[in-house]
């Protein structure tokens, strides 16, 4: 048991955890080195091309000490310290001549959005490798990816990448680790994932370091496994990545889904190599997959326990809400239902993604999505674009208010900012023009920055401002905190007195201003002039707030073959002028203002 090295990579979203995850592989003997694709565990083509990791994916390698590679008399910490179990100091009484080492790697994502995922995985292994970029530094997800393994007590492997760039600032970096960390000099090993360099001792240092799964449960013990990811096949039903605490999986078994409190019967368990190799079972300290013939995913949630005995389930499931919400039209009618198809296949296999059908006088039938946030709804969108050939329509992403008892509640973030001395000043004050609440401030190497923040302001253009307020050096990372009651209402949109359900939202009273101002500005400006006037208004809580008039195409009554009608006579001018407006009025009352979708995607591309 003590030669299975369960482990994950952590890291912030491209500071090169898949190509690390590479060289293992040919390091290990599992793959061939220049025979397959670089970032292989990413199987997703919009993974590869973003260069970030969309889903994590897991691992089985194999390798073999031979000869004395590891020092068994190394001088090692005493292992009953607490801290030094965090940061990898573990007498394994290793080195022996050819020892045989089972490394079960988890590749997880980067991105905030995916961060239940990276904990769930956390709790599935005993140590982790702290990936850090040594061009950018310490960053947001670094801090709160170290964190969730620090409260796993997890063994922490700290790591600077890419030393071989130009720009790399690798004392720099590794002054950052020893003062976020707490370790030494000596403990943090420098690699470049992308040459190779130093990824051999760092495979050493994972093999002394993370210790073996525990073994002094007893022979016999009812069965715990944990749900860390899962995804569908059409022949197969819904096949589980499992991590297994206590007892065995094995075909033929009859086991429970606590949270779903769903029972089924074990069609097949085995390891990924990385494919999906079958074996007869699976034991306490392995990583492997459960294929469970269930046909819907969301019985299978991340987080989940198959168990025999419901009451025995592992801590720490919650049920992942989605926080952003976008509408989602075909720009073709007909489309719809492909559309449909699309998104149920999707749904499939992503147990995250919700949607519900809506239909709107102006885009015509389509659906309300569900995300985790702005990435999950940018990637979704691609792929429905991409692998479904579909043409679409997507509203801007809002988030969703509570309404109880006459009270909108909205939903807000403790925000984590991490950025350079130098541009505290003006990230403060940006958050506070985002109506953010200051928690706290750190700044030993670099700063970072703690906020309370309303997610309807993150996800507008907080992220872009932020970038461009810090020259592109301030990174963040987010976690829900709570509902918190509001003073917001319904804001509504009326073209000449009629509401336009797509631009309805709710909207905090001190931002309704600025946003009815901004939509009525600019739909002035894309919808085509009418035979007609057309008045466009903005109504928040009873009252118009704001309001704009598109002027109607005029032909000048007044002007007959090239002359003046009537001379000097200004009662027939009036009373041309007098039809004629009449003419228009008569115009309005039955004339509909048509939006082209043309209008709606410029407005939608802000």
């Amino acid at each position: 048991m003590k030669n299975i090295k369960n482990f994950a990579i952590i890291a912030h979203i491209d500071h090169g955890k898949s190509t690390l995850a590479d060289r293992l592989l040919e390091l290990t003997g599992t793959v061939e080195a220049g025979r397959h694709e670089a970032q292989m565990l990413d199987q997703n083509p919009i993974s590869r091309e973003r260069g970030i990791t969309i889903k994590l994916a897991p691992v089985r390698m194999k390798y073999k000490i031979t000869n004395n590679q590891i020092s068994s008399n190394k001088q090692i910490q005493n292992s009953n310290d607490k801290n030094s179990k965090q940061f990898g100091s573990w007498d394994l009484e290793l080195g022996t001549l050819n020892s045989e080492y089972i490394l079960n790697l988890i590749d997880t994502p980067g991105h905030v959005d995916f961060s239940y995922e990276v904990d769930r995985t956390l709790a599935c292994v005993e140590g982790v490798v702290l990936l850090v970029d040594a061009t950018q530094g310490i960053q947001a997800q670094t801090i709160a990816n170290a964190y969730k393994a620090i409260e796993k007590n997890l063994v922490i492997i700290p790591v600077v990448n890419k030393i071989d760039m130009a720009n790399a600032e690798v004392e720099k970096t590794k002054k950052q680790l020893i003062d976020f960390l707490g370790v030494r000099d000596e403990e943090i090993f420098c690699v470049s994932a992308k040459t190779g360099v130093g990824v051999k001792e760092l495979l050493e240092e994972i093999i002394e370091k993370i210790p073996g799964p525990d073994v002094d449960k007893h022979e016999g013990s009812p069965l715990r496994a944990l749900i860390f990811d899962s995804y569908y096949d059409s022949h197969r039903g819904v096949i589980a990545f499992v991590r297994v605490f206590d007892g065995e999986l094995k075909k033929g078994k009859k086991v429970i889904l606590s949270a779903a409190n769903e029972t089924f019967e074990i069609q097949e368990v085995g390891y990924f190599h990385p494919e999906l190799i079958s074996q007869e079972l699976l034991t306490n300290g392995d990583i492997g997959y459960v294929v469970t013939n269930l046909k819907d995913i969301h019985k299978v949630q991340v987080g989940d326990s198959i168990v025999t005995d419901p009451s025995l389930s592992l801590p720490g499931y919650k049920k992942v809400k989605s926080m952003v919400f976008a509408s989602v039209f075909p720009t073709d009618t007909g489309d719809y239902l492909n559309l449909q198809k699309a998104l149920e296949k999707l749904y499939l296999n992503d147990s995250s993604l919700e949607f519900s059908s809506i239909h709107s006088m102006a885009l015509g039938a389509g659906f309300r999505v569900g995300f985790l946030g702005l990435l999950h709804a940018d990637i979704v969108r691609e792929r429905l674009e991409r692998e479904y050939d579909l043409s679409l329509v997507l509203t801007p992403p809002q988030v969703k208010f509570k309404h109880e008892n006459n009270n909108f509640f909205e939903p807000y973030v403790k925000a984590m900012i991490v950025c350079p001395d130098s541009y505290t000043g003006v990230v403060m004050q940006l958050c506070q023009n985002y109506r953010g609440k200051f928690i706290n401030m750190d700044n030993k190497n670099q700063t970072v920055l703690e906020y309370e923040l309303p997610m309807s302001e993150l996800i507008s253009d907080f992220f872009d401002n932020l970038k461009s307020a810090s020259s592109g050096y301030a990174s963040l990372d987010w976690e829900f905190l709570r509902y918190q009651q509001v003073k917001a209402d319904k804001l509504e949109l009326l073209l000449n007195l009629e509401p336009i359900d797509e631009f309805s939202e709710v909207v905090v009273e001190e931002r309704s201003y600025e946003k009815a101002s901004f939509l009525t500005n600019r739909l002035k400006d894309l919808i085509p002039r009418q035979q007609y006037e057309v008045k466009i208004q903005a109504k928040y809580k009873g009252k118009i707030i704001a309001s704009a008039r598109l002027a109607p195409f005029r032909k000048d009554v007044l002007i007959k073959s090239g002359k003046l009608v009537g001379g000097g006579d200004f009662g027939r001018k009036r009373k041309l002028l007098e039809k004629q407006k009449e003419g228009k009025k008569k115009m309005k009352m039955i004339g509909k203002v048509e939006i082209p979708k043309e209008a709606f995607m410029k407005l939608f591309k802000r």
